[in-house]
């Protein structure tokens, strides 16, 4: 029984205040085009499908025709809730969904959800379980719980692995060891980490949370994001999943996936950066010269057009910054850029209370107009 295991869709993301919809778009089409070709039995999204509680409409209809798309080809869909979604919106209409092989789970209450399924008589469990908060789920489990690593050891010892022959854990959360990039820096906390020997009793952990390809043992499997959203992941190459259960045991193997645009850094001085070839990649631009003109920048969009970055590095200076075009923030609403700002000053996106009284706020300000 194959599956497909993805993670950190994040749709609706920006990345220096550049859409990333068009990226994200490609990779979920080639995403389809893989299950297909694999004849996979489901797609497994390990969280975080929104990069925002509130996404905006396009990112909502991403997603919406992702799935139309699996179920037009035969193919399941696994999706659970990451701590940047808003597990309530996520989980919408999800009891009317499972008719359609679409398993949706929000808010975790007590225990994971698990659906069992079977192929030529082989019973494969998936038990999902979406991002939480370990003190939320003291009053389910018996006993405190403050921390994953606590939840997840009291969790374990309660599952009953005789319902299937071989049992897959989808999860989004911090395994120890585990390597970091910029994109996830606000939201990740290392302490509160989970040791992958809490899951020796699984085939394979499918998890979500952070954007590095990577993998403990032979089977605690971070997918990482279908696209790259920070330039610390620049040389990594991003990739699905393909894992294969059988009875002897389980295999995996990643295929790539192709960015429309790669994100590259290119380094030089302003000669050698004005005669490089034309380029629509998502440039880092780092110029060496000793004295850099004040319109450097914008003499380098006429050769790198999406230029996300800008620094200079030589003997007196070492200063970047973001290219920020003000007409796409223009274009935002702002219940969007509250959330984002919220989310990078506090390490955690609004909770419902904080987004109903922006939005009252919001409603003033446009009265008194």
């Amino acid at each position: 029984m194959k599956f497909l295991h993805i993670a950190d869709l994040h749709l609706g993301k920006r990345v220096c205040e550049y859409s990333m919809l068009d990226e994200q778009r490609a990779a979920l089409s080639a995403i389809v085009d893989m299950a297909v070709a694999e004849g996979v039995r489901g797609v497994l999204i390990a969280g975080d499908v929104y990069d925002r509680q509130v996404p905006p409409a396009e990112a909502t209809m991403l997603l919406s025709s992702f799935l139309e798309r699996l179920h037009e080809a035969g193919i399941a869909a696994f999706v659970i809730a990451g701590n940047h979604d808003s597990a309530d919106r996520l989980a919408f209409a999800s009891a009317l969904l499972r008719d359609t092989d679409i398993f949706l789970a929000g808010n975790c209450v007590g225990m994971p959800e698990v659906v069992v399924l079977q192929e030529d008589g082989l019973r494969v469990a998936l038990h999902m379980l979406p991002h939480f908060r370990p003190q939320s789920l003291s009053p389910y489990l018996g006993g405190n719980c403050s921390t994953s690593a606590a939840v997840m050891e009291k969790m374990v010892a309660q599952i009953d692995f005789s319902v299937a022959d071989r049992h897959v854990l989808l999860a989004h959360l911090f395994v120890a060891g585990s390597a970091v990039s910029d994109s996830e820096l606000p939201f990740v906390g290392t302490v509160d980490a989970v040791s992958p020997a809490l899951f020796k009793n699984f085939d394979y952990v499918a998890l979500g949370h952070l954007h590095r390809p990577q993998i403990h043992g032979d089977n605690v499997v971070y997918a990482g994001s279908p696209v790259c959203y920070s330039f610390s992941e620049v040389g990594g190459e991003k990739s699905a999943v393909l894992v294969d259960v059988t009875g002897d045991g389980v295999s995996i193997r990643r295929l790539p996936l192709t960015p429309v645009h790669a994100m590259r850094e290119v380094r030089g001085s302003m000669t050698e950066l004005m005669a490089m070839p034309y380029s629509e990649d998502y440039i880092r631009a780092v110029v060496t010269d000793e004295d850099v003109a004040p319109d450097a920048r914008l003499s380098l969009r006429a050769v790198f057009p999406n230029l996300m970055r800008f620094a200079v590095e030589n003997r007196h200076t070492n200063f970047e910054e973001d290219i920020s075009p003000a007409k796409e923030i223009e274009n935002r609403d702002p219940l969007s850029l509250f959330s984002e700002f919220f989310e990078a000053q506090n390490g955690a996106a609004p909770s419902e209370a904080h987004l109903a009284l922006m939005q009252e706020i919001f409603r003033l300000a446009e009265v008194c107009e």
